[in-house]
């Protein structure tokens, strides 16, 4: 095989007549990439809101500065209740590992009762390479939903399966009841055309008050991008959205018997809230 340009030499890339047929081209990305989707902002976490004026979406380190900015401006709410659920995918035919694929999240509810969040752990850039298509978003089958426009051009890359990042979404949903009542409108039993259903048997099954003093929205978010930095790899067995709602319930909560949902992988999963602790290192 032939180089035929790298750029560190410094000199100019080769038009396309001088590259012969079958060449291949190897893209490095810069080095701060591995911490993050800006150079500015490390960690991989983003919160999306449409409750707080305009639509919004937060993302990296940026995202704690900007929530301390508005507490420092304003009363800031504190989490009260914790709730862990989980749900299955639609599909038209179910297979055996269909039924075995639960996703699960935690629900966060606010002092000022306004709305709640949901948090969630999954592949890195899912969402943003799949056109940001949320369930969590009443518009997700619009053609471009709210979140897709609140989307930086850098968060819009394909996906990775062996990553992960952490996604937090305000929702309407006021309460653990205003949220069952979502999951139930979007559900397999909710008499909608598949391809407009998000959840299969959804079900909220553990709930708490949180146990942290006064845990704001800028806390929370400081304990996710810990937690990112941390724990960055992704699989199915032992690193996963069942692991993470796991880990953090159980440091909202206070609660050391907390599993995850499925029974397969609670022989395998160790508890990691000790992740949510400690300011990260991006170096």
């Amino acid at each position: 095989q032939k180089l035929l340009w790298k750029a560190a030499d410094g000199v100019s890339l080769p038009s396309a007549e001088d590259m012969p047929k079958g060449t291949r081209a190897t893209f490095v990305a810069p080095s701060w990439m591995l911490v993050g989707w800006a150079e500015d902002s490390p960690g991989f976490a983003w919160w999306f809101s449409e409750q707080h004026g305009p639509p919004r979406l937060l993302f990296g380190e940026q995202m704690f500065s900007t929530l301390e900015a508005e507490e420092r401006a304003s009363d800031f709410p504190t989490a009260t209740c914790v709730h862990a659920f989980a749900h299955r995918y639609p599909v038209k035919t179910e297979s055996i590992c269909d039924r075995q694929t639960w996703h699960c999240g935690v629900l966060i509810e606010w002092s000022h009762g306004r709305y709640s969040t949901v948090v969630e752990l999954a592949w890195r850039n899912g969402c943003g390479g799949y056109g940001a298509k949320s369930n969590w978003c009443e518009d997700k089958l619009a053609d471009e939903p709210a979140l897709w426009k609140c989307m930086q051009p850098n968060l819009v890359t394909p996906w990775d399966e062996t990553k992960t990042e952490v996604r937090l979404i305000d929702q309407a949903a006021r309460n653990k009841a205003e949220f069952e009542e979502y999951l139930s409108k979007y559900s397999n039993k909710s008499g909608l055309p598949l391809t407009h259903q998000r959840f299969v048997e959804p079900t909220v099954y553990a709930s708490a008050p949180v146990r942290l003093r006064r845990l704001s929205e800028r806390d929370l978010a400081g304990h996710i991008l810990n937690y990112c930095r941390r724990v960055q790899t992704y699989s199915q067995l032992n690193s996963n959205c069942q692991t993470f709602t796991a880990d953090l319930y159980a440091f909202l909560a206070g609660s050391r018997n907390i599993q995850p949902f499925s029974e397969m992988l609670r022989p395998m999963y160790k508890q990691h809230s000790k992740c949510f602790l400690y300011n990260p290192e991006y170096a």
